[in-house]
């Protein structure tokens, strides 16, 4: 196909965009117009595909509804078509969940579309399971790749060059770590994939990950958790306690251990009995459980200011998460996606160094405070972090990207503040525009829906830059394939 000034291209359950975003980026740097047909049949996804898109010639449709060239009024000749067939029923995620062969056939539904279409490269997008896709025996998956090997196989028959790989959103520019698999196709031309543009520590003409603490809003710090009306269950409050542990100086320990051990009974009761700043000296030297007191919100010692005391980390909002660096990019984001913010005020939870092999003195709430010591006040005591709620993993730190970003709620953004007094910690869910901006979506992209449908849409979607360094490459890639080297006349020497 000669390629024309013009990039005609398909978007195959294009959900929210990220796909065609990531297109229309590269036809801009290759100064091309772009003529694209997106088909979604969830009417929020194209809503808002339409109002970030409104040039394309969108279909509010389920692509088997659809007779492919009826689409044009010329001839059906594409340059690009993309697809990011469901997953669901390929993840891993699913155990052994029973499957239905409707809805698992989607991927063969790209394989119509480039049958009755002159396509001159696709890509389609999915999740890594999608190569162990197999046949399924009484409501069970086998996971033994056969019908993925078949689906490879038709794709080659309809004269593509095909390739597939697995990619991390974060080697191309994007605020999460994202692993989705890839399979590309060409006809006439090789199959390739971009080269990463981005490293764990940049060098070798890469660029440092970008951060979760990039894609963050500071502005918004949440409420204190010893301020909620509904106070957190133990299992958050044990990860971050193991947050505390691993990003906070070795003295606050004994606050991890405190807070370890508490939960919405016993927040509650705190809450009943928040002790002045102004008693806080007598009563610690009188009680020996944790208690609450109230403080200026801000304070400063030995010439530092609340910047000095502050810290931050991100708490992932499912079971198994992990503690997570802000200065990293984000977990992957669910369609969910819920991450919250943790930020610390002066509601203080007192404690005191103990020694060695020692558990640390509490004090009842009822009873004076302990002597206050300058220990709990020295700066840079807590440092940004993560907590995954989901899989095997420990604290990350923020410079590390925001692991992947699913539909469901998964992180949660945590800020301990250290003051002379003790330790508060305040907590957010990451905003729906956060999780945008870690999957690359510029600053005034608009989703439709309400929260829960816009996570969904995010935690779908394909990460902008990522999407924008594959179409680029898979539009402009010269290597010959296999086929098209063949067939070569090769000069010989007489």
């Amino acid at each position: 196909m000669t390629m024309s000034s013009t990039l005609r291209a398909i978007d195959l359950f294009c959900g929210g965009g990220g796909t065609s975003t990531g297109l229309a980026l590269a036809a801009e740097d290759l100064d091309r117009e772009i003529e694209l047909i997106p088909v979604n049949h969830w009417d929020i996804a194209i809503e808002t595909h339409q109002r970030n898109h409104p040039w394309a010639d969108h279909y509010n449709a389920s692509v088997e509804e659809l007779h492919p060239p009826d689409l044009f009024e010329d001839e059906p000749n594409v340059d690009l078509l993309v697809a990011s067939p469901e997953c669901t029923h390929f993840s891993r995620a699913r155990g052994g969940k029973p499957v239905t062969e409707q809805r698992r056939a989607s991927p063969w539904h790209v394989v119509d579309w480039l049958e009755k279409l002159n396509v001159d490269a696709f890509l389609v997008e999915n999740v890594t399971e999608l190569q162990s896709w197999g046949p399924v025996h009484e409501g069970q998956p086998s996971r033994n790749g056969e019908i993925f090997e078949a689906w490879i196989n038709s794709l080659h028959a309809l004269g593509y060059s095909v390739d597939w790989r697995e990619l991390n959103a974060a080697d191309f520019g994007d605020a999460t770590t994202r692993r989705r698999l890839f399979v590309a196709g060409r006809k006439g031309k090789r199959a390739q994939f971009p080269e990463p543009t981005h490293s764990p520590e940049g060098g070798d003409d890469t660029e440092p990950y970008r951060s979760a603490a990039e894609i963050i809003d500071w502005d918004d710090r949440g409420e204190s958790i010893w301020s909620r009306s509904r106070p957190l269950v133990n299992n958050t409050m044990q990860r971050i306690a193991e947050g505390l542990r691993r990003y906070t100086h070795d003295t606050l320990e004994p606050f991890a251990n405190a807070v370890e051990e508490l939960g919405k009974p016993e927040v509650s009761k705190l809450q009943k009995n928040i002790v002045k700043a102004e008693r806080v000296p007598r009563v610690a030297a009188e009680i020996d459980e944790p208690f609450l007191a109230r403080a200026p919100a801000a304070v400063a010692t030995d010439g530092g200011d609340e910047e000095d005391m502050c810290g931050s980390f991100v708490l992932g909002q499912h079971g198994g998460s992990v503690a997570r660096d802000l200065d990293r990019p984000l977990p992957t984001i669910a369609t969910r996606g819920a991450i919250g913010l943790y930020c610390p005020e002066p509601f203080l939870v007192p404690y005191h160094s103990e020694r060695s092999g020692q558990r640390p003195r509490t004090h009842d709430i009822e009873d004076p405070y302990p002597t206050v010591t300058a220990r709990g006040s020295d700066p840079y005591l807590a440092s940004p972090y993560l907590i995954e709620y989901y899989g095997n993993g420990g604290p990350q730190s923020v410079d590390e990207p925001l692991p992947t970003v699913t539909t469901k709620d998964r992180f949660a953004l945590v800020v301990p503040e250290c003051f002379p007094w003790g330790l508060d910690i305040r907590f957010r869910m990451l905003e729906p525009r956060e999780l945008a901006a870690a999957m690359g979506f510029p600053d005034d992209y608009q989703f439709a829906g309400n929260k829960t449908e816009t996570k969904r849409q995010i935690g779908n979607a394909v990460p902008v830059n990522l999407a924008k360094a594959l179409c680029m490459t898979l539009l402009t890639g010269e290597q010959p394939s296999l086929q098209t080297f063949t067939d070569q006349e090769v000069p010989c020497d007489d």
